[in-house]
């Protein structure tokens, strides 16, 4: 006992077991006290909204309605009237009759007589209701029966309904007491189900009113009705004209309707079997066990496991009504809500203490406490003389000392966040290449070296970094592995060192590299052609150049893997010059055998900074002798857009070179309106994520109608890229685009294949 009082003393010091104790306790007393019931009952209403079927036809609904009493010139219908309708139904084939009225008062007795012989005719076949008395009676007791003379030839069923709260739904028991004992509800009797008068049960209002068989009780007395409407069903009489005020609000439907049908939907939900309430202590218990299965920081509750709770608290009461089970989910919502708001709170207050004291950054606790995976390159960098510095001063600069590090950080790496721990500054980097990142440390270095001036005094210092590029693993990890790196920098005296599994992979890329050099020297390497559609002409224009590398060993090697290293290695231009030579060759090529079409080649945005991009492509189209204009060069840009930068200005010099220019992959990353409106492109190339979703999302096929109508505008030709089927030609074609390619036209192809779509073009039925 003692062990356990200091295990419970040891957990209850811990806020976030309390946070876990507190949204318990408010689950517990929300179910216990049924607080709650008018919100469930708003969700149940919603889930019978959301699935709503058809009544199966096996209850007929015969409605004293006002058509009835014009009919019979009353204000309501007699005994008599009864006899004859039960007579014209039983004469047509019904199996048994219920009314949904109190027989109470007698009437004449010319039709008393006529309505016992009638009962006395079909015994055990009609039943009739019996109500509360009226006097202040309470609980589940019908007082009020059928006068005992028709009570000696029919069977009594209870009539009584129970209304929730806010008369947000209706329930109704299985059976009832009254002054001859039990007598069974009407929905149970027509359901056949013996249930006890403690048991109460909620009807499934999914069903449908309107699709219960209904006919006129004067047209069942008139005959005027066909007998296979009743044949072999069971029937229920109710009143339903509005002179009998009984019309009740049918949950889940939104609808007013006479009361009888919320019998008729009870003697459905029987039929199907007793619905059993599960209560709400189930998915208490089970969003409990969620909340306290992790207590530290991130866990309890985090977005992924409430997001997960949520689902589970909606999508399983949905899956239990299909099995004629119901749970309460508002005390297990509370317990979350308070559980998460608690917690969030909590975090924010963490937060605040996860603060480095003496200089004022963010600790590498608060990183480290991160669960979140990052796709980005892990800085380590260490002070050698941290310690040292810092003792050297009689008045508090850690503050001023860390800000001026993390001032120069952020000169080539804006905007990082810069934890601090000690003589660590650790960050992850904005830079994506490992070999540009270790070219931002050299240079960082550089800076440093120079010294920086702190409380007036000027400080010579020195550092090594590790980083860490491994983002599939958790964040605490990572700082180690990049706080190891530079340690181990520090031992052997090395500005940067790598401490992760990703050497061999980097070594295998450099490889990669000297072995697309060979490749492209030996054939290996060699452009492929995907056509372009003129939708207007209905004919191919154009075509785009694509490198492919189908290596002896390797098979085909992804595009982009291969350009990747060739853009972080600074070698992208080999490939480059490779393609447009291709190209160029192939735009004479065609104009020498009769065929007028542009080819396109995609440019890196790392080439449109080298100032030699104009010449070479220059000299490659002198020495073919290919137009400039036959020429598109596919701009795949990601910097901001800036006019007066060095790339804007090389557009600008290929443009008056007479080559034209595409903006490729328009709607994603920067390549926006901004590009639209300076870019000095002719042609817009609609990216393929927007076009191949366009038949099914309503906001992507604006987006295309948006962009075509812009660009349209401003006199730029659209090309939609990625069109894979007819329906999404058809739907460009509509939207006056004026160039399609894809699939559904061609893949990517060698130059001959290319020459024969040429000369056999696929047909394509357009407009």
């Amino acid at each position: 006992m003692a062990e356990l009082w200091t295990n419970f003393t040891r957990l209850w010091k811990s806020a976030r077991a309390r946070i876990v104790f507190w949204a318990a306790l408010t689950g517990l007393l929300i179910g216990v006290t049924g607080f709650a019931e008018p919100a469930e009952d708003a969700l149940r209403n919603l889930r019978f909204w959301a699935q709503e079927k058809d009544a199966s036809g096996d209850i007929v609904v015969v409605t004293i309605d006002n058509h009835t009493l014009e009919g019979l010139g009353a204000i309501d219908v007699n005994h008599g009237n009864d006899a004859d309708v039960l007579t014209s139904l039983f004469k047509a084939g019904a199996s048994r009759v219920f009314f949904d009225r109190p027989f109470a008062v007698p009437g004449s007795k010319e039709q008393d007589s006529k309505f016992v012989d009638t009962l006395k005719a079909h015994p055990g076949q009609v039943f009739l209701g019996a109500i509360p008395g009226g006097k202040g009676e309470a609980g589940n007791y019908a007082s009020r029966l059928p006068l005992e003379k028709y009570r000696e030839h029919a069977g009594v069923v209870s009539l009584l309904i129970y209304h929730a709260p806010f008369n947000l739904n209706v329930g109704m028991p299985l059976a009832s007491d009254s002054p001859i004992g039990k007598i069974p509800s009407l929905s149970a009797a027509i359901s056949g189900v013996d249930g006890s008068t403690n048991r109460l049960y909620f009807p499934d209002y999914s069903i449908r009113v309107r699709t219960f068989p209904a006919l006129s009780y004067v047209d069942v007395l008139r005959g005027q009705f066909k007998s296979s409407v009743v044949k072999g069903k069971t029937v229920l009489i109710i009143p339903a004209s509005a002179v009998f005020n009984d019309t009740q609000y049918i949950p889940g439907q939104r609808i007013d309707a006479p009361g009888g049908y919320l019998h008729a939907i009870g003697a459905e939900t029987l039929r199907a079997g007793v619905p059993r309430e599960l209560g709400w202590f189930p998915p208490w218990l089970m969003a409990l066990i969620i909340i306290a299965s992790g207590l530290q920081r991130g866990r309890v509750l985090d977005v992924y496991r409430f997001t997960g709770l949520v689902f589970i608290l909606v999508a399983v009461p949905f899956l239990l009504d299909m099995i004629r089970m119901s749970v309460e989910v508002v005390p297990a919502f509370a317990s979350a809500l308070v559980a998460v708001i608690r917690m969030r709170n909590l975090d924010r207050v963490e937060v605040a203490g996860e603060t480095n004291a003496g200089s004022g950054l963010p600790s590498v606790q608060a990183l480290r406490n991160s669960e979140v995976l990052s796709p980005k390159i892990l800085v380590a960098l260490k002070i050698r003389n941290y310690g040292a510095i810092i003792g050297s001063f009689a008045e508090h600069v850690e503050a001023e000392f860390a800000n001026e590090i993390v001032r120069r950080i952020r000169i080539s790496d804006e905007p990082v966040a810069v934890y601090h721990e000690g003589g660590m500054f650790v960050w992850l980097s904005n830079i994506r290449s490992t070999f540009d990142l270790f070219e931002n440390l050299e240079g960082l270095h550089r800076i440093v070296q120079n010294g920086i001036q702190v409380g007036g005094l000027d400080i010579d210092l020195s550092f090594n970094c590790g980083i860490d590029s491994e983002f599939d693993r958790p964040m605490a990890s990572r700082i180690a592995s990049a706080m190891q790196g530079a340690e181990e920098a520090v031992r052997n005296d090395e500005l940067v060192y790598q401490n992760d599994n990703r050497k061999h992979e980097a070594q295998w890329e450099i490889s990669l590299l000297t072995s697309l050099d060979r490749a492209i020297d030996n054939g290996e390497v060699w452009v492929a052609y995907q056509p372009k559609l003129d939708l207007k002409a209905n004919r191919i224009t154009g075509a785009e150049a694509l490198v492919r590398w189908t290596h002896p060993e390797r098979g085909p090697i992804s595009p982009e893997k291969f350009i990747r290293i060739a853009e972080e290695f600074h070698r992208i231009e080999r490939i480059t010059r490779f393609v447009i030579n291709d190209a160029v060759r192939t735009g004479v090529e065609l104009q020498r055998m009769g065929h007028d079409l542009t080819i396109s080649v995609n440019i890196s945005a790392q080439l449109l900074r080298n100032p030699g991009l104009p010449g070479m492509i220059s000299d490659i189209l002198v020495e073919h002798g290919l137009p400039t204009d036959r020429l598109i060069l596919e701009i795949t840009e990601t910097d901001r857009l800036d006019r007066s930068s060095r790339t804007f200005q090389m557009l600008q010099r290929l443009v008056r070179s007479g080559l034209r220019l595409s903006i490729d992959d328009f709607g994603t990353g920067n390549a926006t309106i901004d590009y639209l409106r300076y870019l000095p492109a002719s042609e817009v190339k609609i990216d393929k994520v927007f076009v191949s979703s366009m038949e099914t999302n309503k906001e992507d096929l604006l987006l295309v109608q948006s962009i075509i109508d812009m660009a349209h505008s401003l006199d730029r030709t659209v090309v939609a890229e990625g069109v894979e089927t007819a329906t999404a030609l058809e739907i460009l074609k509509e939207l006056h685009c004026d160039v399609i390619q894809g699939y559904f036209l061609s893949r990517p192809v060698p130059f001959r294949e290319l020459l024969e779509q040429i000369a056999q073009p696929k047909v394509l039925k357009i407009g």
